[in-house]
């Protein structure tokens, strides 16, 4: 007798997640533990593209780098700090 399967799968609509075994006895009582997988870390390229905005919402930030009313930032970390105050 098998003490145990892993399997990896992908959540379904609804939440819904299927494991498919011809070694699960019918009937059987078992237990099942599920383990989310860590999403990768986000590239800067993705994160740019994440924060980028359209047009709209980028006119406020023309119309202040216009004024000279602008924040000019070392690198990402300083922008990092900005977005969590």
């Amino acid at each position: 007798m098998i003490n145990g399967i892993r399997q990896k799968t992908t959540v379904a609509k609804g939440g819904k997640i299927e494991v498919l075994s011809p070694e699960l006895p019918i009937g059987a009582t078992v237990e099942v533990i599920i383990l989310i997988e860590p999403s990768p870390p986000e590239t800067k390229t993705e994160r740019w593209l994440r924060l980028s905005a359209d047009d709209k919402q980028l006119e406020p930030a023309r119309k202040e780098f216009a004024a000279g009313q602008w924040l000019e930032l070392e690198d990402d970390d300083d922008l990092e700090v900005l977005l969590t105050k």
